[in-house]
């Protein structure tokens, strides 16, 4: 039987973003909060956080890229994707890049939200209208980009970008859980349904970073709540979050058939991370305002909790980005 424990009772407005470490280090989001958190799961302590200068932060990722010395995590902070000193509390770097003009809209916010990094070191993330739940005119304005290294122009070498931010996919909703397991990449988009919510998977080129022959392999109803973030198991299996559903549940994408489902002591849990020593602890975020919106008033709503499930560990720890 599944073991849920809270570890941090972090009280985030809209936790997000776990990114964990091999020295059992996890980095963590308050959106709303304008924060960047660090937690050690080996003392089982917060060990301090970063305020992003009141900029909501969709995502971060972790650095490694050569390109970006001194620099720890990026930071997706509302239209700009930023390198950040989470270790000398730096968030106030120049951005490596935005949302291009042509994807913004006066009319409505549009801001960077979730991401992730794939086996090639490349950063997905996407974008939203902030209120494409609630307005069906911006529940489209939404892309999936993939930031990678940009080819130099010929005649003006030192005047060249150093990233481009190629546009993977456009008509997004909330663009949400990302992951890749073999020559498939695995998606939700948060507002993507009829009457019931997918999480989709597409066939992936990992050498072009191409997509391809989108299709369902999971529906969630809407009453079970909203499939959020996700991770994978060493066994290619999905773990996806039920924001406003209470769970967590297991998906076999081959079978399409729901594995297991752990309800949490949250209402909102919004996405996970396998970490710890051996992978074998699933870090947990959730989200203290959707549940209020919602009518709940769990009494660690917003927190950081650990999930020890028996003959279940991780893919990988998180990757960071060395493009």
């Amino acid at each position: 039987m599944a073991k849920v424990q809270l570890v941090l009772d972090s009280h985030c407005r809209l936790g997000e973003s776990p990114v964990s470490y091999t020295s059992g280090g996890i980095h963590f989001v308050d959106i709303e909060g304008c924060r960047i958190h660090s937690f050690d799961t080996v003392a089982n302590r917060h060990v301090r956080d970063v305020e992003t200068g009141g900029r909501l932060v969709g995502h971060i990722v972790a650095s490694a890229s050569p390109a970006l010395p001194g620099y720890d995590l990026i930071a997706s902070l509302e239209t700009s994707l930023v390198p950040v000193n989470f270790e000398g509390g730096d968030c106030n770097s120049s951005p490596i890049a935005t949302i291009p003009e042509l994807h913004l809209d006066p009319a409505t916010k549009i801001r960077f939200n979730d991401g992730k990094v794939d086996f090639q070191g490349r950063l997905w993330v996407g974008s939203m209208a902030m209120d494409a739940s609630r307005n069906v005119n911006n529940a489209t304005k939404g892309h999936l980009y993939c930031l990678q290294r940009a080819t130099p122009l010929k005649d003006t070498p030192d005047a060249s970008p150093l990233y481009e931010l190629v546009d993977k996919l456009d008509q997004v909703g909330i663009s949400n859980g990302t992951e890749w397991y073999g020559d498939h990449m695995y998606y939700i988009d948060s507002l993507k349904f009829v009457t019931k919510q997918e999480v989709s998977v597409f066939d992936f080129d990992a050498i072009e970073g191409s997509l391809s022959n989108r299709r369902s392999i999971a529906q969630i109803p809407k009453t079970r709540g909203v499939p959020d973030g996700m991770t994978l198991d060493a066994d290619g299996k999905i773990w996806a979050a039920l924001y406003g559903g209470g769970a967590i549940v297991q998906i076999d994408p081959e079978t399409q058939i729901e594995l297991m489902t752990i309800q949490m002591p949250v209402l909102c849990p919004t996405s996970m991370a396998f970490g710890g020593k051996d992978l074998s602890e699933l870090y947990v975020t959730s989200g203290a305002r959707g549940e209020e919106q919602k009518g709940g008033n769990s009494e660690h709503r917003g927190g950081l909790f650990k999930v020890c499930i028996p003959g279940v560990k991780g893919l990988s720890f998180s990757r960071a980005f060395t493009a």
